[in-house]
């Protein structure tokens, strides 16, 4: 089978989507399948792969990840891309990349698939601070844009029900992530307690993510205050960059923490194997996950793990078998941290918990088989169907002029910039899309 991944985020971005596509497209090469992946072209990085195809893009939002919307592509490149001898697309991460996707399966009259990789409601603070993009609007594109697959793919139970919530009425199918174990077995000790130059014998609590507001790293924070009160030894590291950097060291400092919590920022991803081996206990405290690799592969190492009780951990983290689920307060959080690092069986009792658990799981290759399947049923029951009606519509252009006199009002960019790149991809569109 040969598939076309759209994808709104990919390298020289790190995060769990990239990593999901990477471990998905390999799995698939490896049967046998060809896989392109469709992303935006990154200023300074040079592409390997051939079969990543990079288009020109620019950035809307400096995020973490940036948001990139695909610039009106030349005729020649388009035209490329259609060309291909593809039988399925497959989007990952619900923005304008998986709307050019979209386009373009609907131009080549071939299926359209979508994973539905975050639960975009709880990152609107991103957009403009929160002041034109709401909730309830993120809601309803999704359920929108859900609607208008052939296909629905979650990583867990917990998105495929977000997504019943806002009002998709299509079949949702839970497809979880998966990660390499080879990777996060029998791994050396000492990575971390080298590079932040501690001794050895000192317990590290560890956590890795964007620094952004929906990781709930302030809730962390204040947990492990608590614990250093009756706890003169455990340090917290924290691996990720994001925005919100700055204030968290900020109230690091504010709580008297300066000595005891680390931000490593970024760590390349071969390293993080040996991240994970020097850890004593795995800390996480977000409740805006959907399936967090970053939990899957502290469970891989076989970590024990403190949690806020959350759906987007079933099966992965369970209560007194590999960690600890608590409520989100800081002294409850704060006591299971103490109680594991106070008692040395139950921290192996946990360790052992965690490599069961993983072991027991759906492997990699088994996750893939689903995939295929899943691409077959869509394939075989697909027949074309032209839309009723146009998916840029009157009624939509006036809301986008709407939101562009927002928008400018909120960071001065000239409206015709974001009027002549939104009127030039229709008309493009419309024309490659009459002469197929």
């Amino acid at each position: 089978m040969k598939i076309a991944f759209f994808t709104d985020s990919y390298h020289p971005d790190l995060n769990g989507v990239v990593i999901s596509i990477d471990e998905y497209a390999n799995m698939l090469r490896k049967k046998g399948h060809i896989v392109y992946i469709v992303a935006a072209k990154v200023q300074g990085y040079k592409e390997k792969d051939p079969y990543v195809l990079r288009f020109p893009s620019f950035t809307l939002l400096h995020s973490d990840p940036n948001v990139m919307i695909p610039l009106p592509l030349p005729p020649k490149q388009l035209i490329a891309i259609l060309k291909l001898d593809i039988d399925i697309i497959h989007a990952h991460g619900n923005g304008f990349f998986s709307l050019l996707g979209h386009e373009v399966a609907r131009m080549k009259k071939i299926p359209f698939v979508m994973t539905f990789h975050n639960l975009h409601t709880e990152y609107t603070h991103y957009f403009f601070k929160g002041r034109v993009i709401k909730p309830g609007m993120m809601a309803a594109f999704l359920r929108i844009f859900a609607n208008m697959c052939d296909g629905v793919l979650t990583p867990s139970e917990k998105m495929r029900q977000s997504l019943i919530t806002f009002g998709v009425n299509k079949k949702i199918t839970v497809l979880p992530n998966f990660v390499n174990l080879a990777n996060f077995t029998e791994q050396k000790k000492g990575f971390l307690h080298k590079k932040l130059k501690l001794s050895q014998d000192i317990p590290l609590l560890l956590s890795v993510g964007r620094l952004g507001k929906e990781k709930n790293f302030p809730f962390l924070l204040n947990a492990f205050k608590d614990l250093t009160i009756s706890n003169n030894n455990a340090h917290l590291v924290i691996v990720g960059g994001g925005v919100d950097k700055e204030k968290l060291l900020n109230l690091t400092k504010s709580l008297g923490l300066r000595e005891r919590v680390y931000f490593t920022g970024k760590i390349q991803i071969k390293f993080m194997p040996l991240v994970y081996a020097d850890a004593s206990i795995f800390v996480f405290a977000s409740t805006t996950e959907v399936h967090p690799l970053v939990v899957l592969e502290a469970v891989a190492s076989g970590l024990p793990i403190v949690a806020v009780e959350d759906l987007a951990f079933k099966d992965v983290v369970i209560n007194d078998v590999n960690g600890f689920m608590v409520p989100l307060d800081t002294q409850v959080f704060s006591s299971k941290m103490k109680k594991i690092l106070e008692d040395i069986n139950l921290q192996k009792r946990f360790r052992d918990g965690s490599k069961k658990i993983i072991k027991e799981g759906k492997e990699s290759e088994e996750l893939t088989d689903e995939l295929i399947s899943f691409y077959n049923k869509i394939t075989q029951g697909f027949s074309y169907k032209k839309p009723t009606r146009p998916l840029v519509g009157d009624e939509f252009v006036k809301n986008f002029r709407k939101r562009i006199n927002q928008i400018n009002k909120i960071i001065g960019i000239d409206e015709k910039y974001f009027k002549n790149i939104f009127h030039d991809t229709v008309v493009a569109v419309k024309k490659l899309r009459d002469s197929f």
